[in-house]
């Protein structure tokens, strides 16, 4: 080492040691604060799996029909499938308010709505002898 008047001469600059140590500790830091903070999703990658004609599937939509309710005919079943009505389960759910709205917008009589709506229900629970004494009576 050099000494000159109570100064050190700098034989290993400012730089290097940045270089040597700064940037890879500001990596290490940025990325255990990524790790820490970051959702579990992002930090762990989701296998590919090939799978022998795998490609997307449409799955098929089955339609209830509809005609087994009294009062209700191809028309009206109709209309009610393209007005995405596919299920008994669907009509039985709905608000009486709204299927009777939606019943007057397709112009199909509404007065039946919660009678209709009521057979839906005992279809979509499968329960046919109550179905079959509520269209009875």
């Amino acid at each position: 080492m050099v000494f000159r008047a109570g100064k050190r001469t700098k034989y290993i600059p400012t730089l290097f040691w940045v270089i040597i140590f700064g940037i890879p500790f500001s990596i290490l830091v940025k990325w255990l604060f990524w790790w820490f903070f970051s959702p579990s999703y992002e930090r762990t990658s989701s296998p590919e799996i090939d799978v022998p004609g795998g490609g997307p599937r449409e799955i098929p939509i089955v339609k209830d029909d509809f005609r087994k309710i009294k009062g209700i005919g191809p028309k009206t079943a109709g209309a009610l499938h393209s007005a995405g009505m596919l299920t008994f389960e669907q009509i039985g759910l709905m608000k009486t308010e709204k299927f009777s709205e939606m019943l007057s917008e397709l112009g199909l009589p509404s007065t039946n709505a919660a009678f209709w709506q009521e057979g839906a229900r005992l279809a979509a629970a499968g329960d046919w002898e109550k179905l079959e004494k509520l269209q009875n009576k």
